[in-house]
Parts: C-alpha cells; structure tokens; sequence
C-alpha cells in the first residue's frame, strides 16, 4: 500500500534542501543527534571563491559545513559546464566538491563527484545531481547520499558515498522504493542498515562504537546487541559464510507484510547464489510509519510476495 502523504515528505526529506544554505549545519540538521564540536582558531578549510551567475538555474546550489567529533566536513555544489532545458527552464547538472579533515588533518581535499563519475553506466541524460544534506557520521567513516533524478518527478536512482578515515571511498546504490516500486521510509532505512553496518564491518580493523552508533540507529535495542559482535563470516543479518561488499549492489529490499510486519530481502553473491532472509520490524514508538529492524529469519525465493497487479 503506497501512502501518498507520506511519500511527498520522504521525497521532500531526502532530495531538497532541509538546512539554511551557507551556513554551518548542527548536528540536528545533518541527522546526527549529537551536539556539534568546536575545533580550535586554527581554519583547516577556505573555500575557493565561485563567480558562476547560478540565477539563470531552476534549482540553487546547496552546501553542508558541519563539525562533528574531530571530523570537519564541507560539501558544496558548483556549476561545471553541464546543463539541459526541462519544461522551458535550464537546469544545472551540478557537480560536488568535498573537504574532510579529521582530528585537524585533511583526508579528502577537493574531491569532486559528478553524474558520470558517480553512476557510471547508469548516467542519463537530462537527469540532475542533488546533494543530500542529511550525512551520517561515525568515528570511522562520513556518509554522503545523493539522488540522482529526472526533474520535478520521483524516478530517481540513489547513491551513498563513504568516505573513511583511512583516505579509502566506497560507493554504493541505496533506494527509496521496493522491488515492488513502493515508496517508503522502511525500505531507505533497510538499504542504509546494510550499507552503513556492512562499510564498518570491512575496515581494516572495524571500530566497535561506529558499529554500535550504526546498529542503534536502524535496529531496535536487542537486536543490535545481537549483531555488535558479529563480523563479515557467517553473520546473522547477511547470512553468508563471508559476505563482500560488492553483493550489496544486487541488494533488493522487498514489499512489506503489514500482517506480519516483515519483508524479504536478497542479494546475489559472485557465485550466483541469490540469498534470501525475512526482516522482522517493529513500529518507533509514538510513530505511525516509521520501524526499527527488530530481528532477522532464514527465507527462500517463494517467500517473495507477488508483484503487484497495477492497482493501489
């Protein structure tokens, strides 16, 4: 069942600017739930100076400053020569620079993302670039999502950016619809559980309270506490015996049994092997729409509910 209500204001949460523009975002702002911290005098980030006319565009450039724990991140959207008429207006095709420092020390210093570096094969044109402003931030790694969409409409393809403290990048496909094309927050919240816990999971030496700060975020008390100590081998959510991050690129996330409260979900490995498991939720308290993952159960492929017939 698609709520219409409710889409127009994910849509709006996560592809429009949620934050005043130009200035530095607290730790509300960007999702965080933690106060923002004060680095010292000591100016780590100056920003280059842009004399584009960004008047003559449908949408304005938007940008993130934010402090949090030791990490300072800036991200800004500029004009770099791509643009398309939509509907009699021109449109910017933005491209991003982003600047993180960590414990005073840059990690990425002008790294720039745009439409064909970030979709690759996917890249479209007429389609435009947005910059969410909602990052996630753990003590190993910045988040940064991105909508990638046809003007004024929701086709869209998503895309998240990690950026980790050892100077490494990962990209991964995120989505806001079911395989089914229903629109809703459980299946964001899904896609960014398995990005977020599976990035902490492949560092190097993962980090315990990045996972916990993850774990809290999308899962309800118990279950996290049963998933903080699993690793990458055999692990209760991803159910394969060594998952690799790459699989998450075949992610699906599926409609959800309101009878139940559960959804399938599966993923290919490299061997082919398509693994299924059913998602267990539980409604926030004081929320009509919004879950936490509250458990996790073995599935197989005619778990999968039918393909909707058209009608809502």
């Amino acid at each position: 069942m698609i709520r219409p209500i409710y889409t127009l204001t994910l849509l709006f949460f996560v592809l429009t600017t949620v934050c005043a523009r130009n200035k530095m975002a607290d730790a509300s702002c960007i999702g965080n739930n933690l106060s923002a911290t004060k680095t010292d005098s000591t100016q780590l980030y100056i920003e280059e100076e842009d004399k584009t006319d960004y008047s003559k565009f449908a949408i304005q450039p938007i940008r993130v400053d934010t402090i949090w724990g030791d990490w300072e991140i800036h991200a800004r959207q500029f004009y770099d020569g791509k643009k398309f008429t939509y509907d009699k207006t021109t449109h910017a095709d933005y491209a991003v620079k982003i600047n993180v420092f960590k414990g005073g020390k840059p990690v990425f210093k002008n790294y720039k993302v745009n439409s064909k570096s970030l979709m690759g094969s996917n890249h479209i044109k007429g389609f435009e670039l947005g910059l969410f402003e909602h990052f996630e931030i753990t003590p190993t790694s910045v988040y940064i999502g991105f909508g990638y969409c046809e003007p004024e409409t929701d086709n869209c393809l998503e895309r998240v950016l990690a950026l980790n403290a050892d100077g490494s990048v990962r990209k991964y496909e995120t989505s806001i619809a079911s395989a089914e094309g229903e629109i809703d927050m459980y299946v964001t919240d899904i896609f960014w559980l398995y990005t977020l816990y599976v990035n902490e999971l492949s560092q190097a030496t993962p980090n315990a309270a990045s996972i916990q700060k993850v774990l809290n975020k999308y899962c309800t008390k118990y279950f996290a506490k049963q998933l903080q100590n699993e690793t990458l081998k055999n692990n209760l959510l991803l159910g394969s015996d060594h998952f690799d991050y790459q699989w998450l690129r075949s992610l699906e996330v599926h409609w959800m049994d309101e009878k139940t409260n559960t959804c399938i979900v599966n993923y290919k490995r490299a061997d082919g092997r398509v693994i299924y498991k059913r998602i267990h939720l539980q409604l926030k308290p004081e929320t009509e729409y919004e879950y936490l993952v509250s458990g996790v159960s073995d599935a197989t492929e005619k778990d999968l509910p039918p393909m909707p017939n058209g009608e809502e």
